[in-house]
């Protein structure tokens, strides 16, 4: 199951992102329900305390006779009597306001001088279903009510004379502000969701990026062990060869002084030592990528460093060399650079272009400074107009990556790594049938 994942970082990041979201999801339809069960037992224990002080203050009021003076239509007396009684109450259960209303809602007396004898309460008829069920005989409570921005629930109940007939209805008012608080709650859950689905698509898709940069990354350390153990095991087999190589070469020479006629000599003399150099190339290659040298960095001009590897290759291949065109007017080009590691890297640019343009064309070598990304940098510049690259251009940089039937493929690799630890790049650009330019960056003093 791992191992598919793993080829399958798809499914894996949709596997976890997935589950992140249901358990985001329960989270918040828990807290949400909790809620709403919380807002409904609150709702449940106001209505049940309200409509017992309901009860008790009705009774308390039927108590010392307050109903009998509104058969009589004494409403002052009413005040004067029923105010301290609901006073009391009030303080001692902690009720908003306590009032007493007539049939059209008009208040008889109150807490705190809350309304006047005579005023009718207007918000009351929001409530009027429940006063008529009052005046009929129940007690009974509201829903929650807001009333500039103010949340209270409030409960009726009758007065009864002593004809037992309902004469006022008492009305308890509890401040509900605790409610606000659990609507509060839940927006912030709702918000919450929303902000919580957002960052887990952030995080699927930083999920993704990661699982395919790690992929890469694991990859690319089996790829570098792989290279690693091949290149110690180039680098022995390497070694060993050099010895017979020399004694090849030696026994050429040897066979060239004493039977090679001077007046017509044979190019067949020339064969062994022609191969020997070849090997002796690709045996550098091989030991140049497996021991990953240790630069020996000096102050100096890069111009004098190019002439000097443009020197080499003339000595070595007069005849193709005269293809080269080299602009050494530029001068100044003071880098820190290992100049045999670069004389080395020239030589592997100057030696491809040659094989791609088999002696025929031209190849234009310059020397420049530039500016890469706010950095002074010196550019090395080799092009040809041979038939391009037959494979991208990240592709040539790859050990052991060739199309020719002759060399190791470590040419390019080898070049990249010198001039990457001198702090520098190489780039190749090219264009099927139009040639290929290799650009070399390094940074300047």
């Amino acid at each position: 199951m791992l191992n598919f994942l793993t080829k399958s970082p798809r499914w894996l990041v949709i596997g976890i992102s997935a589950t992140m979201f249901l358990v985001l999801a329960m989270f918040n339809l828990g807290s949400w329900f909790f809620l709403k069960r919380m807002e409904r037992h609150l709702d449940a224990e106001l209505a049940q305390r309200l409509t017992s002080v309901a009860h008790l203050s009705a009774r308390l009021l039927e108590s010392n006779d307050i109903p009998e003076f509104y058969v009589r239509g004494d409403e002052l007396s009413i005040k004067v009597l029923a105010e301290p009684l609901l006073n009391k109450v009030q303080s001692e259960v902690g009720v908003q306001n306590i009032f007493l209303i007539d049939r059209g809602r008009r208040a008889l007396a109150s807490t705190g001088q809350l309304f006047a004898i005579g005023q009718e309460i207007f918000y009351l008829r929001d409530d009027s279903l429940l006063v008529a069920r009052a005046w009929r005989g129940a007690v009974v409570t509201s829903p929650v009510h807001s009333l500039e921005g103010s949340l209270f629930k409030t409960a009726y109940a009758p007065v009864r004379n002593s004809l037992r007939e309902v004469s006022m209805v008492v009305v308890i008012e509890a401040n509900a502000a605790f409610f606000e608080i659990i609507d509060f709650f839940q927006r912030t859950i709702i918000v919450g969701g929303m902000i919580s689905f957002v960052v887990l698509i952030i995080f699927g898709v930083m999920l993704s990026l990661a699982m395919g940069l790690f992929l890469r990354t694991e990859a690319s350390l089996r790829r570098a062990e792989r290279l690693a153990s091949m290149g110690q095991m180039a680098a022995t087999v390497a070694h060993e060869i050099r010895n017979p190589l020399g004694i090849i070469k030696s026994t050429a020479d040897v066979l060239k002084s004493r039977f090679d006629n001077k007046d017509h000599p044979d190019e067949l003399f020339e064969f062994i030592p022609s191969e020997v150099r070849r090997l002796n190339r690709l045996v550098s290659d091989f030991l140049s990528f497996a021991r990953d040298r240790e630069l020996k960095l000096e102050k100096g001009d890069l111009t004098h460093t190019v002439q000097k590897a443009l020197a080499m290759l003339h000595r070595e291949h007069p005849k193709n060399a005269e293809t080269i065109q080299f602009d050494g007017k530029i001068n100044n080009l003071v880098i820190s650079h290992d100049a045999d590691a670069m004389i080395q890297v020239f030589l592997n640019l100057l030696m491809n272009s040659l094989d791609a343009t088999e002696g025929r064309g031209a190849i234009r070598v310059s020397l420049a400074s530039t500016v890469e990304r706010g950095n002074d940098m010196a550019l090395l510049e080799v092009a040809d107009d041979g038939p391009g690259l037959p494979a991208s251009a990240e592709k040539v940089f790859e050990p052991f990556f060739t199309t020719k039937t002759r060399g190791s493929g470590l040419g390019l690799a080898v070049c990249k790594q010198i001039v990457e630890k001198h702090g520098g790049k190489i780039v190749a650009e090219s264009e099927k049938g139009k040639g290929t330019v290799m650009r070399i960056y390094l940074p300047m003093e």
